[in-house]
């Protein structure tokens, strides 16, 4: 069984979030090699949805072409889909920890979706934004995640097997989002579990 790593400063004290995945989570793990691209496809993905009338939002990494001096090569935005994206905020603990506290009051608003940029080093250890997920699945709100293939072991041990793999492309991402929205006579869509199992 993978087991988190632990000992970063910024972790001390926090207990440990574990979202509630069980048969009617519907959240979706986009898995990328190092030649995909998830954050221009998830960028992609959800301002479209925004362009279509969804209420579509999330937290998206930005890679900074020219990095200004003591800045870090990448960010995050938050795509609210209400006006202008956020300004890029570096990715420190405390920028990432203000952006995932903005995004979790828009999740409590039950959007169509929220999308979060990456599962990583810190949601391997119980914080990050898996606190935005847990929330995101209490409100019964579709969620995608970037998961790194080397992770994938980590993902499925915390998501107990109960999440829809997907590969890095847009199209197997629009098959998932369109099969959410496919309800059967007379009843409630079946969540992805559901249909996948």
């Amino acid at each position: 069984m993978p087991r988190p790593l632990h000992g970063h400063p910024s972790l001390a004290g926090m207990p440990p979030v574990r979202p509630p995945f069980d048969d009617r989570s519907d959240v979706a793990a986009v898995v990328y090699g190092g030649t995909d691209d998830p954050d221009r496809l998830l960028s992609g993905f959800l301002l479209d949805l925004q362009t279509e009338g969804f209420d579509a939002v999330g937290i998206v990494q930005v890679r900074r072409e020219a990095p200004l001096e003591g800045r870090a090569a990448h960010g995050f935005r938050l795509l609210s889909g209400q006006g202008t994206p956020s300004p890029d905020e570096d990715p420190g603990g405390e920028a990432l920890a203000d952006i995932g506290r903005r995004l979790a009051a828009l999740v409590e608003g039950r959007p169509d979706i929220v999308v979060l940029n990456r599962f990583g080093w810190q949601e391997l250890n119980g914080s990050g934004l898996l606190d935005v997920l847990h929330l995101a699945m209490l409100r019964e709100v579709p969620a995608v995640i970037a998961v790194p293939e080397a992770l994938i072991p980590h993902w499925l041990d915390l998501a107990n097997g109960l999440t829809v793999r997907l590969p890095c492309d847009r199209a197997a991402l629009d098959r998932w989002w369109v099969s959410l929205w496919r309800a059967p006579p007379g009843g409630r869509p079946p969540t992805a579990c559901e249909r996948d199992k």
